[in-house]
């Protein structure tokens, strides 16, 4: 087998282990990640419902909210279908091309999801800092504009490391110790010096990860300094535009930090790691919606009025 550079694979197939250590335990496994799978769906697709239905929706922050949701429910449908089928059938078997395809595709959209989250920051900083100028600066030209950027930028910063992983010589094993075909634990089965790869892989995801967390930062600790200067309701408005955005930002790059750390360090167990892999990527899109419908009153309006099964008389009135 040939990849796209010519170089030969004895290796046609790979075979995911699932949760090294934990095999005994993989119908409880599968039923705690079935539920969080449905959990993610429902909650990130009812949230681009109601975004979809209601026309005070419509605006630039939920227009990032609606990307942020399709990259949630996209992460989520990568890993999971081929996980409940790992523990649940023992279809354990990947083909070569289908592993980086995977692999790709999850890298990408992770990093996709780092610089949204980076736009929408940049929307509120617009939002507190310049409120009379928010809607010539943050117009839907410069939203479509902002988001195409993102998803490009996004799906081409992994291309590159995976392309240089596809391309190493794999002459067996073939046995993946993870639930998915995650870049390192795929990489280290090839029949070569994998170092350097290694090496510029973690380099580029600290990179992705970490410049927008500081930009993040950066924009926060100077509404932050803003808020102070303004009256207490004026801040208590401006306060709470932020902390939803904030505590999600806090959770997703804590966690991905922490992955990317053990990664290096070697400090966690196989098992644990792939746990702490998992839950990395399912945290934030199981969160999102949550957080965004709980603090937002136009999310609750426009839950009440799409979101009635049964209804009195009123609903059927023809007038």
């Amino acid at each position: 087998m040939k990849d796209l550079n010519g170089t030969e694979h004895a290796v046609k197939e790979f075979y995911l282990v699932g949760v090294p250590g934990l095999q005994d335990r993989q119908n409880l496994l599968c039923i705690l990640f079935l539920l969080l799978y449905v959990a993610v769906m429902a909650g990130n697709l009812l949230m681009l419902y109601l975004v979809l239905l209601d026309q005070r929706l419509h605006t630039p922050m939920y227009f990032f909210l609606c990307h942020l949701s399709v990259l949630d429910v996209l992460l989520s449908t990568l890993i999971l279908p081929k996980m409940m089928a790992v523990f649940l059938l023992e279809d354990r078997l990947i083909s070569f091309a289908g592993c980086f395809l995977q692999m790709y595709l999850i890298l990408a959209s992770g990093s996709t999801e780092n610089i949204i989250l980076l736009v929408m920051a940049y929307d509120r900083y617009v939002a507190i800092m310049k409120p009379l100028h928010y809607h010539l600066i943050i117009n839907g030209k410069v939203c479509v504009v902002l988001t195409t950027v993102a998803w490009a930028l996004g799906y081409m910063a992994p291309l590159l490391h995976v392309l240089d992983a596809m391309s190493l010589p794999y002459c067996g094993p073939n046995i993946v110790q993870y639930c998915y075909c995650d870049f390192s634990s795929v990489a280290i089965l090839a029949c070569a010096d994998v170092t350097d790869v290694l090496k510029k892989a973690v380099v580029a995801a600290m990179c992705v990860v970490n410049i927008p967390l500081l930009l993040i930062l950066g924009s926060y600790f100077i509404i932050i300094l803003n808020i102070y200067s303004r009256s207490k309701e004026d801040s208590k408005k401006a306060f709470s535009t932020c902390a939803s955005h904030l505590f999600i930002v806090s959770v997703y790059y804590f966690s991905a930090d922490l992955l990317y750390i053990t990664v290096v360090t070697g400090s966690m167990s196989a098992d644990n790691r792939v746990i702490m892999g998992v839950l990395s990527y399912l945290l934030t899109p199981l969160l999102n919606p949550i957080v965004y419908s709980l603090r937002n009153k136009q999310i609750k309006q426009a839950a009440k009025k799409y979101l009635t099964f049964s209804c009195g008389s009123k609903c059927f009135c023809v007038n």
